[in-house]
């Protein structure tokens, strides 16, 4: 599973440097504001403006940092929206007959069939919603479950119906013998009694 999710461990590493960086360069600037870094530079001075009154930046430098921060938050932006289309493209598998070269082939568009699973699983009590995701290929499929439930239902019974009810119909709609699953399970917050 951890091979189907290469954005998640980049965005991990990415946010883990990302913090990283920042938290020495605030440990660095908080250190020179208290004076911890006057005997390590004793050239800083806290006090001193970081530039020089005679400095004059051309007029271009103001154009060029207002093009480098617009570009900045574009692939910021690029960045959010890569992370709300996790979602797994559709393919379409071709199964073959069970009867041999007369017996045909049998086309099975993965999210229709994704679809077919959340939809008994909605259906089952406690469950408010229900999204299924099947990935890989014909000959390993792997099914990702995300169930929200309310609080008053037994995750135990609900994970057994799960796995004697809708995975079976799968693996008979598939023509297979085993599927990967992956259940992730959400408790429904909204107190009993209120609507959404």
């Amino acid at each position: 599973m951890a091979g189907n999710n290469r954005p998640a461990r980049l965005n991990r590493t990415l946010l883990a440097l990302i913090g990283l960086v920042l938290l020495v360069a605030g440990a660095v600037v908080a250190a020179l504001g208290l004076g911890l870094l006057r005997a390590l530079l004793p050239g800083v001075d806290p006090s001193a403006p970081l530039l020089p009154a005679q400095l004059a930046l051309p007029t271009w430098a103001a154009y060029v940092a207002i093009a480098a921060a617009v570009v900045v938050g574009l692939l910021c932006l690029r960045w959010l929206l890569a992370q709300a289309q996790r979602r797994p493209k559709a393919r379409t598998w071709t199964l073959p007959g069970a009867g041999g070269r007369d017996a045909g082939t049998t086309r099975i568009d993965t999210d229709q069939a994704a679809a077919a699973v959340a939809d008994d699983v909605a259906a089952y009590a406690g469950v408010s919603k229900a999204r299924a995701d099947l990935t890989g290929d014909p000959e390993n499929p792997t099914l990702q479950l995300q169930v929200t439930a309310s609080q008053e239902a037994s995750a135990t019974e609900l994970r057994r119906r799960i796995h004697d009810h809708a995975l079976p119909r799968l693996r008979q709609a598939l023509d297979t013998e085993s599927i990967q699953a992956r259940l992730i399970l959400a408790l429904d917050s909204t107190p009993p009694g209120r609507t959404r």
